[in-house]
């Protein structure tokens, strides 16, 4: 149990006239704090230190590898001015002799450290770390720091955060595995211990091996979804335009370093001629940067060999925040080739937090020079029926009409709900419709389908557009290259891309 800050307070000497640092180092030599090495528990003897704030200054000071100087407790986050003067007499840096937090502290052993000592690792929280005692009882020893990778929960910035303060032992790692081209990988996969590493575990696994074998598992022959297999001709009309949505799950910088994400990315869009598309869940600003330079300018052999591939001239659009995912901001964007006659004329968010969790992002494309269409690209929350979040369409709807001259609108993305619900009841209304069916689910894992969450809306003069031509690919979404569980070959999502289809003859 914590010890009550109220209980105990805490002793200061008076000081006569000296300099402010002399009075301070006098003041607080004999029983003032060690920020640097208390606990939670010392740490709450602090005047308005709470539980929260004292766990906020151990992670930061974990992070920084500990403060250097008093004033830099003011950039934990929760300290306040008023909070930092309540306490500025009672801590201490102990710059006069050398603190541990000047000293290297030794990396936790993954395979044996105890619950608390996996708890003082910045970014496992307790359920992460119940989650890796639970795997060692299961499995064994970790062979890599980046096995974390395949517990549930953790992902490559949490993995970023922890890997400093971890590490593998190596007669462990020696007796356990015999081949030495295996043990080859460990110095490749452990050489940043001290310094953020963005790569992902996959990119650094490719480095180690020789080019010849690279080629061959990153150039698999391509399979073209068989969902299109019937409408192949229609790539050879150059009145065809094929549009798509993909929420594309925390589409984050360091995600899209790895190769399989981009390779499966531009395999889709490349075997189904899509030449717009929108996309959800985007976790940095610059994620969709390295789609396009692979689509412009491919580096992966597949990519380099795709047969009768025309060069294109990709770009994107990006929103600015439009609301808030598990991992932080996320933003909605457009990938589309400009080199076919796609033309962005317009692009802004629609803030109403009243209404949107996730700011829908409004764009206006001219296609083939001919006809300038709307694309609402929209993320909504978890289902949830409050009255906000039905009125939400009937408020986009309406601020639509008053400021968009075009007709033909297409809203499109994950709506979190069946095209049925009472959300929708206003798109109804107004005469859109969709495009794909209530009983196909947009999860790769459910190839039956059971519901359908996604969708694409078509205003009555875009529907008057359509071919009719739409659907859900489930085919080619793997990569060696992405872990899946306690595997590779795992998917790039966990949702499908849709897709329609239009005649703009």
């Amino acid at each position: 149990m914590g010890l009550s800050n109220s209980c105990l307070p805490i002793k200061r000497n008076n000081a006569v006239s000296k300099s402010k640092s002399e009075q301070h180092h006098e003041t607080v030599s004999n029983n003032a704090i060690k920020i640097n090495e208390a606990s939670e528990d010392v740490l709450l003897l602090l005047p308005g230190i709470t539980r929260q704030l004292a766990h906020n200054i151990i992670q930061y000071r974990h992070v920084n590898d500990g403060f250097k100087q008093l004033n830099e407790v003011l950039e934990v986050d929760g300290i306040t001015s008023k909070v930092f003067k309540l306490i500025h007499n009672d801590i201490t840096i102990d710059t006069l002799t050398p603190s541990s937090s000047n000293k290297k502290k030794e990396p936790i052993n993954l395979n044996s450290a105890s619950y608390n000592e996996l708890r003082t690792v910045p970014g496992l929280t307790g359920n992460l770390v119940k989650r890796i005692i639970k795997r060692r009882e299961r499995k064994g020893s970790f062979r890599f720091i980046e096995d974390l990778l395949k517990i549930k929960g953790i992902n490559y910035v949490i993995l970023a955060a922890a890997r400093p303060y971890l590490t593998i032992d190596r007669q462990q790692m020696t007796t356990s595995m015999s081949d030495s081209s295996v043990n080859n990988l460990y110095p490749t996969l452990t050489r940043n211990n001290h310094k953020t590493d963005t790569f992902s575990v996959a990119s650094l696994l490719l480095e180690t091996l020789p080019t010849e074998l690279q080629t061959i598992l990153i150039s698999s022959p391509p399979r073209h979804p068989s969902s299109f297999h019937d409408n192949n001709n229609n790539n050879m009309n150059p009145n065809i335009f094929r549009f798509a949505s993909w929420n594309l799950q925390q589409l984050t910088n360091d995600k899209v370093q790895n190769p399989g994400v981009r390779e499966v990315i531009c395999r889709v869009i490349l075997a189904n001629n899509f030449s717009l598309i929108g996309i959800q869940e985007i976790g940095n600003k610059e994620a969709l940067d390295l789609i396009i330079k692979e689509l412009n300018s491919p580096t992966i052999p597949l990519l380099k060999d795709w047969p009768n591939r025309n060069r294109g001239n990709w770009k994107y659009t990006m929103s600015d925040v439009a609301g808030q995912m598990f991992q932080g901001s996320e933003y909605l964007g457009f990938l589309y080739n400009e080199s076919v006659g796609i033309e962005l004329k317009q692009a802004s968010l629609l803030s109403s937090k009243t209404y949107f969790t996730c700011s829908p992002y409004i764009t206006i494309f001219r296609i083939y020079n001919k006809y300038e269409l709307v694309f609402v690209n929209i993320h909504l929350e978890t289902r949830r029926l409050d009255d906000n979040e039905i009125k939400a369409v009937s408020v986009l709807i309406q601020a639509m009409k008053n400021t968009i001259k075009q007709k033909h609108i297409i809203i499109f993305g994950d709506f979190n709900n069946v095209p049925t619900a009472p959300e929708f009841q206003a798109l109804v209304a107004c005469n859109y419709s969709y495009t794909i069916q209530e009983n196909k689910d947009v999860s790769p894992k459910t190839t039956q389908g059971s519901t359908c969450v996604h969708n694409i809306w078509l205003s009555e003069e875009a529907k008057a557009l359509s071919t009719g031509n739409s659907g859900v690919i489930r085919d080619n979404l793997t990569s060696l290259w992405i872990p899946s569980g306690w595997t590779w070959g795992g998917l790039v999502s966990d949702h499908c891309p849709i897709w329609t289809e239009f005649d703009l003859s």
